[in-house]
C-alpha cells in the first residue's frame, strides 16, 4: 500500500496509487497521499486528473531545491517531512481548488496526524479547500519537533557527562548530531526563503481565500521560527564540543599537575640517595660505617623529607584539592549547562488552521 485517499467526509481509504486513481470522486474535495509510488502509478494520477505535462513530471522529480509556484489553477511547494529512522524525505504538494495531492519519497510521519485534523476540520475545509493544504503545510512542521525535542534531551545528557568527564565517545555524539542538524538546516533554510518571499511579494495566492490566508501567513512564520530553533540548537551542539575540547585540555593539565606532585616528592628523596650513593672513603667507612648512622640518614632523612613536602603541600592547599574540585563542579554548573533550555517555546493565544499552538507542539 503506497497510497490513502481521504474524501470529504474524512474517510480514508488504502491502496496502490494505479487502483485509488481509478476511484477518486467525482464530487467533493479530495485528498490523495501518495509514498514510494512508481512513474507509472504517477502517470495514472496525473492522467486522472487531466494534470499537463510539466506537473505530471514534477510531481515524480525528487531531489531538487526548494520551490514554490503558482497559477491561476494550482499550487505546488516542495517542502520535506519527518521519517523517522529513514531521516528526511522529499515531498511535493499539488493543491487546487478540488483536490490536494501529496507524494513523498519516504514515509512521512505526518501524514496521519495530519488526515487525523483533515477529519476534524472537514466542515471547514468543505466550505473552503484551502484548510486542507494548511494542515498538511503545518503537519510537516510540527513533525520535526519530536526530532528536535531528542536532540534536546541528548544535548542535556551530553554537556552534564562533558562537564564532568568528557570522553571520545561524546564528541562522536555531537559530531552526528551536528551533521543532522546541519542537513535540516541546510534543507528548510531555502524553503524558508522561497515562502517567505513569495508571501510577501504576491500578497495572496489563486486559491487560497481571505479567510485561510492569515492562516498561510502563520505557516511562514512557524517555518522562519523552525530554522531559528533549529540555528539555536546548531550553536549550542557548537558550544558544548568547545566546551569538550577545553574540559580535555582542562583534564590533560591536571593529569600534568598531578605528575608535577608526584615528582616534587620524589625530587628530595632522590637528591638524597644521589648524595649519599657517590661512594667517598669517608663517607662509607666513617659517616654511614653504623646500624644508627643508616637508620638515621638512610632511613630518617628520606622519611623527614617526605614528611616536610606533605607539609609544605598542606600549608599551600595542595592535599584534597581534587576532591573539593569535583565536589564543587557537582554542585556548580556554568552558565552554558545551568542556563534555561530556550527551544521550549510555549505560546498562547492564536492557533493555526490546524487547531495547534504556533509553536507546533
Amino acid at each position: 500500500m503506497n497510497a490513502t485517499l481521504t474524501d470529504a467526509e474524512g474517510a480514508s481509504t488504502a491502496g496502490s496509487a494505479r487502483e485509488l486513481a481509478a476511484r477518486l470522486p467525482e464530487r467533493g474535495f479530495f485528498w490523495l497521499d501518495l509514498a514510494n509510488a512508481s512513474e507509472d502509478e504517477y502517470a495514472a494520477v496525473a492522467a486522472a486528473l487531466h494534470l499537463d505535462d510539466s506537473l505530471s513530471s514534477w510531481l515524480p522529480r525528487f531531489g531538487r531545491s526548494a520551490h514554490l509556484e503558482s497559477s491561476p489553477r494550482y499550487l505546488r511547494i516542495s517542502a520535506w517531512a519527518d521519517a523517522g529512522a529513514q531521516g528526511i524525505v522529499e515531498g511535493h504538494i499539488l493543491y487546487s481548488p478540488a483536490w490536494l495531492i501529496t507524494a513523498f519519497d519516504g514515509d512521512a510521519l505526518c501524514t496521519e496526524a495530519a488526515r487525523q485534523r483533515f477529519r476534524e476540520l472537514r466542515d471547514r475545509i468543505a466550505v473552503d479547500p484551502g484548510y486542507a493544504l494548511l494542515i498538511v503545510l503545518n503537519e510537516l512542521l510540527t513533525g520535526f519537533y519530536p526530532r528536535l525535542e531528542r536532540a534536546d534531551e541528548l544535548l542535556d545528557r551530553l554537556e552534564d557527562q562533558i562537564f564532568l568527564d568528557p570522553v571520545a565517545e561524546q564528541l562522536l555524539s555531537l559530531a552526528d548530531l551536528r551533521r543532522e542538524l546541519s542537513s535540516l538546516h541546510r534543507l528548510l533554510v531555502p524553503l524558508r526563503d522561497r515562502v517567505k518571499n513569495v508571501v510577501t511579494s504576491l500578497g495572496r495566492f489563486p486559491g487560497i481565500s481571505e479567510e485561510v490566508w492569515p492562516a498561510f501567513q502563520t505557516y511562514s512564520e512557524r517555518l522562519a521560527e523552525l530554522v531559528e530553533v533549529i540555528d539555536d540548537y546548531r550553536q549550542r551542539t557548537a558550544d558544548a564540543m568547545e566546551a569538550h575540547a577545553a574540559n580535555r585540555a582542562n583534564q590533560q593539565s591536571e593529569q600534568i599537575n598531578r605528575l608535577t606532585v608526584i615528582s616534587w616528592v620524589f625530587l628530595p628523596i632522590s637528591f638524597l640517595t644521589g648524595y649519599f650513593g657517590m661512594n667517598f672513603d669517608w663517607a662509607v667507612n666513617q659517616l654511614l660505617s653504623t646500624r644508627d648512622a643508616f637508620l638515621l640518614l638512610g632511613v630518617g632523612l628520606p622519611l623527614l623529607s617526605l614528611v616536610l613536602t606533605v607539609l609544605l603541600f598542606k600549608s599551600l592547599g595542595w592535599l584534597g584539592a581534587w576532591r573539593r574540585k569535583s565536589k564543587h563542579a557537582k554542585r556548580n554548573r556554568p552558565d552554558w549547562v545551568r542556563r534555561a533550555r530556550h527551544h521550549r517555546k510555549h505560546r498562547e493565544g492564536d492557533t493555526t488552521a490546524t487547531g495547534r499552538p504556533a509553536n507546533g507542539r
